[in-house]
């Protein structure tokens, strides 16, 4: 979907077209579900954080102004509603010990342990403070700049260098306890 065809249907799904607007959230779905996953760790939260998000972007498609990208301010929404959601979370404990789904079964022990070693670094990085994690996610999972990365979470472009480094420093230093 290329600029022009988001900004029609952000007009029309402002102006309250339910068709124009539900074009623009599946056109950006992937991305909206890959942040919720990110985020959440699990393919049940993810969904969760999916669905309000969308719905958030619904209530609050007006508010856009179009002075950032439109995915600039979809990460946003799906980030504040998954922080949301992990603070809800924490606050009404579940009891229950959350397993991650592995999508694929794997069939061999080279595979079993690549898995292991990936899961131990998603957790890794899931630990960090939420400013380093956020910024871990922006810049190395969805590939976007320092500067994009601090436009979305509103603030300079050497702090999102700062978190980083940081979040590097830390996630060796584990890696070394862990190695």
């Amino acid at each position: 979907m290329d600029d022009v065809e988001v900004k029609r249907l952000i007009g029309e799904a402002r102006a309250g077209n339910a068709q124009a607007f539900r074009q623009l959230v599946d056109g950006h779905y992937t991305i909206i579900y890959r942040m919720a996953f990110r985020f959440s760790g699990n393919k049940m939260d993810a969904e969760d954080v999916t669905q309000m998000a969308c719905m958030k972007l619904a209530q609050n498609i007006g508010k856009f102004d179009g002075r950032s990208a439109f995915t600039t301010w979809l990460y946003q929404v799906v980030m504040n509603t998954a922080r949301d959601h992990q603070r809800a979370q924490s606050r009404h404990e579940r009891g229950a010990v959350e397993i991650g789904v592995v999508e694929n079964t794997l069939s061999t022990s080279e595979d079993t342990q690549k898995s292991i070693e990936t899961q131990q670094q998603l957790d890794a990085v899931r630990a960090l403070p939420e400013g380093e994690r956020e910024a871990i996610w922006l810049v190395f999972a969805e590939g976007l700049t320092h500067k994009q990365a601090a436009d979305i979470l509103g603030c300079a472009e050497g702090t999102i260098s700062s978190r980083i480094h940081e979040a590097r420093k830390k996630l060796v230093a584990g890696g070394q306890k862990n190695g």
